[in-house]
C-alpha cells in the first residue's frame, strides 16, 4: 500500500520517513553517499511511497541523522512500528546497500545494528535477507 503525499509530508514518524531514515544511515555508513546511492535511494523510496524524492530532501536527511542518535530514534520507534514497517525499512537499506556492487562491512554491520535496534529477531532478519536475495536473484535471472 503507497502512502499519500500527505501522509509522507508528515512528521518524522510517518512510515515512509523511517524506510528514508534507515535508507540514509545505511548508506552513509561507509562515510560517504555516492550519486548512484542517492539515486537508488530515490528509486526505492518512489516505489514504495509513489512519491518522488529530491536529491536535497536525501541531504536534508542525511543531515538529520548526523545530527542523532540514529541507533536510539530506531529503538523508541520500534515500540510503535509494525513488524511489517520494520521488514521495510531492513529490505529498502539493503536494496541501497546493493547500489556499488558490494556490501562495504561498514555498511552490513549498521544494517545489522538498526534490525537490532528495531528489536527484530537475528533468524527472521537473516530471513528477510534472503528472502530479498532470492527475489532479486529471479528478478535479474
Amino acid at each position: 500500500m503507497k502512502a499519500s503525499k500527505e501522509e509522507v509530508a508528515g512528521s518524522m514518524g510517518t512510515d515512509a520517513d523511517w524506510v528514508l531514515k534507515a535508507m540514509v544511515a545505511v548508506a552513509a555508513s561507509d562515510g560517504h553517499l555516492d550519486s548512484r546511492e542517492v539515486g537508488l535511494i530515490q528509486q526505492v523510496y518512489e516505489d514504495r511511497t509513489g512519491r518522488k524524492l529530491t536529491a536535497d530532501e536525501v541531504a536534508r536527511a542525511v543531515d538529520a541523522n548526523a545530527r542523532g542518535d540514529v541507533l536510539a530514534q530506531f529503538g523508541a520507534a520500534s515500540k510503535t512500528l509494525d513488524m511489517e514497517t520494520k521488514e521495510e525499512m531492513v529490505r529498502a537499506a539493503y536494496l541501497v546497500l546493493l547500489a556499488d556492487d558490494r556490501i562495504a562491512g561498514e555498511e552490513r554491520k549498521k544494517l545489522k545494528d538498526i534490525s537490532g535496534a528495531l528489536q527484530i529477531p537475528e533468524i527472521h532478519f537473516g530471513a528477510i535477507l534472503e528472502d530479498l536475495a532470492l527475489w532479486l536473484a529471479k528478478i535479474k535471472g
